[in-house]
């Protein structure tokens, strides 16, 4: 019986020694882990973002409206033009600024993709985003990667 006793206490310590230590690295460096990882993601700004660099590097430009043509600072802030050189966006928009239709060309038109608000694409070179929506009379774009191929973007009610 006494062995018995021993043995359960040898594994209840055991168990308690691989849980404390991790438990108490946590506490005392304060972290929380839900926390941190939130913490990656920018404020609302009403605003959409892109880098010509991957994971928000490089030159930036911002819009708070929508953009005919991403060549130029229309409507943009602090930017020397975008078009066909974005690898990197962020959607940073109000509720009720929910999304943005990003477009192959210039004036809103070809294929497009939809960015939702609080969503960010840091590196399009992986070539998952794709132009995956079209017009039946103008689908350029249609398919390809959005990696230095936006060229406008519209602010819609939602993807």
């Amino acid at each position: 019986m006494m062995k018995k006793t021993r043995l359960l206490a040898a594994g209840a310590v055991a168990v308690l020694a691989m849980t404390l230590p991790i438990g108490s690295a946590q506490a005392a460096e304060g972290k929380d882990t839900a926390s941190s990882q939130s913490a990656s993601a920018a404020a609302e700004d009403g605003m959409l973002h892109a880098w010509v660099d991957s994971y928000r590097g490089g030159a930036e430009c911002t819009w708070a409206g929508s953009s005919r043509n991403w060549d130029g600072n229309d409507e943009a802030i602090d930017c020397g033009g975008m078009r066909n050189r974005a690898s990197s966006l962020e959607n940073r928009g109000y509720e009720g600024i929910d999304a943005v239709n990003l477009y192959w060309d210039i004036d809103q038109e070809g294929a497009w993709a939809c960015l939702g608000r609080g969503d960010m694409w840091l590196d399009l070179s992986l070539g998952r985003e794709i132009f995956s929506f079209k017009d039946f009379f103008n689908s350029g774009g249609y398919g390809q990667s959005l990696e230095n191929n936006i060229s406008s973007h519209n602010w819609v009610d939602h993807c």
